[in-house]
């Protein structure tokens, strides 16, 4: 019979946007900074097509040009695990997309054996959608909400089809949240 894995149990919040945009996860011990990236971009449904860094104050785990080489604060996700880390910084920064600069609060909970069974990442709370991607940052998402929240504005029919993208085709709503989806989105994730 083989060890059961310890899982975190992580808050992530994007930062500067009321009503809050949050999930709370388990994630399995043992895996690195890229892996948690690609977690946190199912829990949100990111598109993962921009750069990403996890901001620690002392160092970065930076997602970088391959042509660039490391400054010495910088370290490289596939090759850092997240437990030695998690051991000493409870809470950090992750920012997605350096032109819109989605900033993440991650606050690490608390970690153990939440449930024998669990063999990979699991959504367990939540609460909205988080912006589309390319919108122009809080202020363009704002911007997007206002818009979207006025039937009569003119540009109301071209941002809710604009924000399809990022929808699968449904209408936009920043209330949306459906946890057996996002679930099924973690499932997908190999360790």
């Amino acid at each position: 019979m083989s060890e059961q894995r310890p899982f975190y149990q992580v808050l992530i919040t994007i930062q500067d946007i009321e009503p809050l945009i949050w999930r709370r996860l388990l994630i399995p011990s043992g895996i690195t900074f890229h892996k948690f990236h690609k977690i946190i971009q199912a829990a949100f449904d990111w598109q993962d097509y921009h750069l990403y860094l996890f901001d620690f104050n002392d160092f970065l785990v930076v997602n970088s040009d391959p042509d660039t080489p490391f400054h010495d604060i910088e370290k490289n996700p596939k090759k850092v695990k997240i437990d030695p880390v998690f051991k000493e910084y409870k809470q950090f920064l992750y920012e997605y997309d350096f032109g819109d600069s989605w900033m993440h609060e991650i606050v690490v909970e608390e970690v153990g054996i939440f449930d024998e069974a669990l063999k990979h990442p699991i959504c367990i709370d939540g609460e909205r959608h988080r912006p589309p991607e390319d919108v122009g940052g809080v202020g363009g998402y704002e911007e997007f909400i206002n818009i979207i929240n006025d039937s009569n504005h003119e540009e109301y029919d071209e941002m809710l089809s604009w924000a399809e993208k990022d929808t699968s085709g449904r209408k936009f709503d920043p209330e949306y949240f459906y946890k057996a989806e996002i679930n099924r989105k973690l499932a997908k994730i190999i360790f």
